[in-house]
């Protein structure tokens, strides 16, 4: 069946006809039967089809399986965020006659789709994900891993409950990736179902764990710390510690990027409660590790950075409408969806009240609502609230009122 497989693949790329290539040799139709692996065939009309394409079959058997062991070698170098190992195997693999194959267990358009999204680099991720949409695979393990694929791109475009839609769908029996548990974990964490997403969370560990993958186990832990933070306020000081030790792990592993993200929720579970100037303190410490404003992480910083020092009162309102204009300018060139929460910076610092509140109705909330963002609808919708009543607005401070009772009888029936 491989040989078939090599010859229809060198004769389509010397752009030969089953007629030409078969002429002299045999039929049209035993010559379609052996690039399909449907029939029986002698080595000597193997010899002459070679011959014809210059091929040697024996090499290209080996440079068959060689190809698959690299992809193989790919996939586990991502998962397992070994980033110099996954660009050099990418740049081996590109060199790879077979690598456009559709044989391997994962071909190499859903790897490099991977690579991209590993890269957050999500526009020709996306590009990806519509060809490769429009064909049918065979293998349940390859269509469960494509929609493993397109979570992972929902996630990273902030389409979270597009996010949870698809990787719900895969079938777990069929599907031995079980990464994908954390990234439900994190769609989940990321509309604040706290507890699902400790669960999700529990199952990816026991994946990590099971195939020795240190840097997963330190990213899973960072968010299971996150989820019980959330729900046990008075966790904080042993959270702290928790923190403190996986910062080390980060250290001794060489992990600057997961390093910087425990700083950054360190500094978040500080600046929820209040404490800013401590919080704006370890914003900074992140500030200096990223690489300025071409950084992905770069906004997400910087708007809660901002948030501390105005709770900290420690820089002028100039120095904050600067930093928060440069934050609304970066965010609407890459047409990322922080530049709400950048515009909603801007109003409140300029006190520019009645835009502010309906901007937060008319722009901010639906937005929130749309993306489920529990934390930001419950915090906005309380504010608004309050503006009605102290505006007189009694028909929708109702309104709202009554919107906010239903979500909350909704989220009990969810649970």
């Amino acid at each position: 069946m491989t040989e078939g497989k090599i010859i229809k693949h060198y004769r389509e790329k010397q752009q030969l006809t089953q007629r030409e290539l078969g002429h002299g040799i045999c039929s049209v139709t035993h010559l379609s039967k052996i690039e399909r692996g449907i029939t029986e065939y002698s080595s000597e009309i193997i010899d002459l089809l070679c011959g014809r394409l210059n091929i040697n079959m024996a090499t290209e058997i080996e440079r068959f399986h060689m190809t698959q062991r690299k992809l193989n070698e790919w996939h586990d170098a991502m998962v397992m965020q070994r980033t110099k190992e996954a660009e050099i195997l990418k740049e081996q693999i590109e060199r790879e006659t077979l690598k456009d194959l559709p044989d391997y267990k994962i071909p190499y358009p859903l790897l490099l789709t991977r690579y991209y999204l590993y890269n957050n680099d999500l526009k020709p991720a996306s590009r990806l994900i519509r060809e490769i949409g429009k064909d049918e695979y065979a293998s349940p393990y390859v269509r469960n891993y494509f929609k493993h694929l397109q979570g992972i791109y929902y996630f990273l475009s902030g389409k979270f409950l597009e996010c949870i839609g698809v990787l719900t769908e895969i079938d777990e029996p069929e599907y031995t990736e079980q990464e994908y548990f954390y990234h439900l974990a994190l769609a989940y964490h990321s509309i604040h179902s706290n507890i699902i997403a400790y669960y999700y969370g529990e199952k990816a560990l026991q994946y990590f764990r099971k195939t020795l993958n240190l840097v997963r186990i330190i990213d899973t832990e960072t968010l299971l710390l996150i989820q019980l933070s959330v729900n046990e306020p008075h966790y904080f000081s042993i959270a702290k510690q928790s923190y403190e030790n996986l910062i080390k792990a980060c250290e001794l592993c060489g992990s600057i990027d997961r390093k910087y993200k425990l700083l950054h929720n360190l500094a978040f579970e500080h600046m929820r409660r209040g404490l800013y100037d401590e919080a704006a303190d370890l914003f900074e410490q992140v500030m200096e590790l990223i690489s300025g404003p071409d950084h992905s992480f770069y906004l997400t910083v910087l708007d809660c950075y901002i948030t501390s020092c105005v709770g900290a009162k420690r820089l002028p309102v100039s120095e904050l409408l600067a930093l928060t204009y440069q934050g609304l300018t970066l965010a609407t060139e890459r047409t990322d969806n922080r530049a709400i929460n950048f515009n909603l910076l801007m109003l409140s610092l300029k006190e520019d009240w009645q835009p502010y509140y309906r901007y937060i109705e008319e722009e901010a909330l639906p937005h929130f609502r749309s993306n489920g963002d529990t934390y930001a609808i419950e915090r906005y919708e309380r504010k608004l609230l309050s503006y009605y009543l102290k505006s007189g607005e009694r028909d929708k401070a109702l309104d709202l009122s009554l919107s906010m009772i239903g979500g909350m009888s909704s989220g009990l029936e969810n649970y």
